[in-house]
């Protein structure tokens, strides 16, 4: 531009410096680099998510064992005495459970369309109402007779249906404990450990033979205090379709000792059906089809119609078993 014609206020500036403009330009380029940046490192730093949930899962499963714990250190030190506060379990449960709640519900606040979230959250709520009421209700059971045994059997049958299976083996544990006179304990316990018999291999640190040969044995100990009961004997008689290696001869004799025990026909005519179905398994149709004959009972009909099927079917293929062996229930 020509000096002569510039505007006189950019006569009046004074020249820049090259390095300066340079740096200066630099700055300004560097400035929202470094916001960028900053930015970036912001977002990294907060925890995703998914992250954030597994946090608030692994908050959930910490609450849940320590409630079981609490469970457990109460039936090993029996503190919870009438002349204590008798909810103090339930109490601590409940603060421990609305602690989870409440972080549930800040998550959900900032993702209120989190599935998995929404899901885990109504589960928590639910377990933790079925557990406070199983324990308060055993809490007030335990203050009229502190040393009872059943609050405790009650409270076990209770969290095993809640699927709190552990726990609900250490109550087990501790009905046999205050009561080792009582049959039906023995009972209970040998039924819920066959019956979850995979928790009671971890938990007992068992193989499958063992588990079985433990169910077993309870099943034996009630029997020997009551050695008339038809009931016992028949369920006794029924773990032998579960038991691993099988054990046929046992089988057999159980039945068998139960029908002794029969004390009507309609407890006979259940004892021949099994009879029937254990003469078929070893090929003794013969033996089988007598069993049969003699069960009058209606409500046996269908059964017996499957197993004649079942002993026509075998005939039919020429399956001659061994001779038969002589029963009172085929008599």
């Amino acid at each position: 531009m020509n000096a002569r014609f510039a505007p006189e206020h950019l006569l009046r500036l004074k020249p820049v410096r090259p390095a300066l403009a340079l740096l200066t330009a630099l700055l300004c380029w560097l400035a929202p680099q470094r916001a960028t940046a900053t930015v970036v490192a912001m977002t990294a730093a907060r925890p995703s998510v998914a992250a954030e949930f597994k946090a608030l899962q692994d908050r959930d499963e910490a609450a849940r064992q320590d409630m079981s714990r609490w469970l457990r250190e109460t039936a090993a030190r029996d503190e919870h005495l009438s002349d204590k506060d008798p909810h103090v379990l339930s109490l601590r449960m409940e603060h421990r459970g609305q602690l989870v709640i409440a972080a549930y519900a800040e998550f959900l606040a900032r993702h209120p369309r989190h599935p998995a979230a929404l899901q885990e959250e109504a589960g928590f709520r639910t377990d933790l109402a079925e557990d406070l009421d199983a324990i308060r209700r055993w809490e007030e059971a335990r203050t009229l007779d502190p040393a009872s045994p059943a609050p405790w059997n009650q409270l076990a049958h209770t969290l095993a249906h809640h699927g709190r299976t552990v726990d609900a083996f250490v109550c087990f544990d501790k009905s046999l404990d205050l009561s080792p006179r009582e049959a039906v304990y023995f009972f209970d316990y040998a039924t819920a450990m066959l019956l979850y018999r995979t928790v009671a291999m971890s938990h007992y640190q068992l193989t499958e033979p063992e588990v079985f040969e433990r169910v077993l044995t309870l099943y034996r100990r009630g029997m020997k205090l009551e050695p008339e009961n038809f009931q016992h004997a028949a369920d006794y008689a029924q773990t032998f379709y579960l038991v691993n290696p099988a054990r046929p001869a046992e089988g057999l004799a159980a039945w068998e000792h139960a029908f002794k025990l029969a004390t009507d026909d309609l407890e006979r005519d259940e004892v021949r059906t099994h009879l029937a179905r254990h003469a078929i398994h070893t090929g003794r149709l013969g033996v089988a089809r007598l069993y049969l004959d003699l069960v009058q009972e209606p409500q046996f009909e269908p059964v017996k119609e499957s197993l004649l099927r079942r002993i026509n079917d075998a005939s039919k293929a020429g399956k001659p078993g061994p001779p038969p062996p002589r029963s009172p229930a085929a008599e």
